[in-house]
């Protein structure tokens, strides 16, 4: 059932990010005039089709992708679309409104990933409250041990063995290292006042030194707030920023450290297995957030100005502009073919790199 669940909570994901991204093209293209015979959701052999006004709406076999067929593009060949006027192809649009059509898909997951992780944030995003309110306590902790409950605020701290008393105004003053109380003990007792709705309560702890956080742990998580709505706007971009920074280097280690960067790359079966991963927590937000990271990544990765994706087609557009006539239709197509043929070659191999970590 669990497998079942997987496939079909992938299958979104990737359906979702690649309608969006068609979409884009396909509703820009339309606002221009040009026009569009298929809309089509996959590769391969044909699922399911439906004839509207002008376009055909497909859903194919291979789910890793899908295209829009717009009047005026190289590789389109179709009969039907050589009777097309002029003035309804991407050759007789202007310049301007090509790079618009060719970026448009870009936009629109870039766009997805806003919504949901806005989405995410508004409904279930959560800030650390400014004091050192008591949030989540761990079992058997000295903090569970010396009687602290949930929704306690400390306020202070006493240090027996150096008599020292820090006054608590956040989280932050009750990470404890050995440095700032100078001392080497392993072991300290330390007296902790706290706010209990209102009220003073005087506890006793005793805690030991915790050598993988370098600090005298007491076992408590931090309290948290939801975001208000500012918050979560705030939030949603500087997720997507740091989402886009990530992605970006990623893509810069590629260039200049191929052969140690290609090898940590994931496919189709990759994405797969964080998707089941994701898929075993039962968290929505973890599965909405991965749709978000993964939109971004498809949106960067039609940027590169590879032959045959969105990047190459904007400065096919622009060059053309400069020259003030088209570049020959061949070398366009030879270039395209020989950039989806590299973009596949990767695949492959990224897949083939997934495939043997599974059963590493």
């Amino acid at each position: 059932m669990q497998t079942i669940i997987t496939i079909i909570v992938f299958l979104l994901i990737l359906g979702s990010i690649i309608i969006i991204h068609e979409f884009g093209h396909f509703i820009a293209a339309k606002i221009f005039g040009v026009y569009c015979s298929h809309f089509s959701i996959g590769f391969g052999p044909k699922l399911w089709s439906k004839k509207g006004k002008e376009t055909e709406y497909e859903i194919r076999a291979l789910p890793f992708g899908g295209f829009v067929s717009m009047a005026g593009e190289e590789q389109s060949d179709e009969e039907e679309l050589k009777d097309i006027p002029l003035e309804r192809t991407l050759k007789g649009i202007k310049t301007y409104q090509k790079v618009i059509i060719f970026l448009a898909g870009v936009f629109m997951n870039f766009v997805l990933a806003v919504v949901v992780t806005f989405g995410v944030n508004a409904l279930s995003g959560q800030l650390p409250v400014q004091t050192a309110q008591v949030g989540q306590i761990i079992e058997n902790s000295p903090a569970q041990q010396a009687g602290l409950e949930t929704g306690d605020i400390i306020q202070e701290l006493t240090i027996n063995e150096t008599g020292q008393v820090i006054l608590v105004s956040n989280f932050g003053d009750i990470q404890l290292t050995q440095k700032d109380l100078q001392t080497t003990a392993s072991t300290i007792h330390v007296q902790i006042k706290v706010d209990r709705d209102g009220q003073t309560k005087n506890l006793q702890a005793t805690l030991k030194y915790d050598q993988s956080s370098q600090a005298y742990k007491l076992g408590i998580y931090q309290a948290t707030r939801s975001m208000n709505i500012a918050e979560a706007i705030q939030y949603t971009f500087i997720s997507i920023g740091e989402m886009s920074v990530a992605i970006f280097v990623a893509l810069g280690q590629l260039i200049t450290r191929f052969s140690e960067t290609v090898t940590q790359l994931s496919g189709p079966v990759g994405i797969y297995q964080v998707t089941s991963q994701v898929t075993q927590t039962g968290q929505i937000t973890y599965i909405l957030n991965l749709l978000a990271l993964l939109s971004v990544n498809v949106g960067i990765f039609n940027l590169l100005p590879i032959p045959g994706l969105d990047g190459c087609q904007v400065i096919f557009a622009l060059i053309e502009k400069v020259i003030g006539r088209e570049l020959p239709e061949k070398i366009k197509i030879a270039l395209q073919l020989c950039g989806l043929g590299l973009v596949m070659l990767l695949m492959i191999f990224v897949t083939y790199q997934d495939v043997l970590r599974i059963f590493q």
